[in-house]
């Protein structure tokens, strides 16, 4: 069996575009494991993962990080201490029913409804919800970023 992943733990992403890199930041109670998908692909492994975390992330997402290491499908390739441009849980946002539907912020504790629309900086929140492996490998090679999401 793999290693039990930790906060701070570098997995790299296996893309047609090449190699992408995340990092485990949150252990959440409810939706598991939050990882930081970080801009651009590598044809080779950094020397220096400080470097690696050092970069924008490209989204944040819940992913079954444990499971996914345990059969092979990502790799722990190294542990950074986490930077503190993404120590912070961040506010998530969803929608309920559809569009049309409620919007609600969540900031890892506080459920928040909207009474308006979603505000220009709101969306850039990444989406609540936990994917999958295919969706992780799809979102890293269309340049996936939540702003772009049709907008609510």
């Amino acid at each position: 069996m793999a290693r039990r992943v930790k906060p701070g733990d570098i997995v790299q992403i296996l893309t047609s575009k090449g190699v992408s890199y995340a990092q485990l930041s949150h252990i959440n109670p409810d939706y598991g494991y939050l990882i930081r998908i970080f801009e651009g692909t590598h044809a080779k492994r950094p020397k220096v993962w400080a470097e690696v975390v050092a970069r924008p992330v490209q989204f944040s997402a819940f992913f079954p990080l444990q499971s996914a290491v345990n059969q092979s499908l990502l790799a722990v390739v190294g542990n950074c201490p986490i930077t503190e441009a993404i120590a912070g849980f961040p506010t998530f946002r969803s929608r309920n029913g559809g569009r049309g539907g409620s919007i609600w912020l969540w900031d890892g504790n506080e459920s928040t409804m909207l009474d308006r629309p979603l505000r220009e900086e709101e969306q850039s929140f990444p989406v609540c919800g936990i994917i999958s492996a295919p969706l992780l490998v799809e979102r890293i090679e269309k340049g996936y970023r939540p702003e772009a999401q049709d907008r609510w």
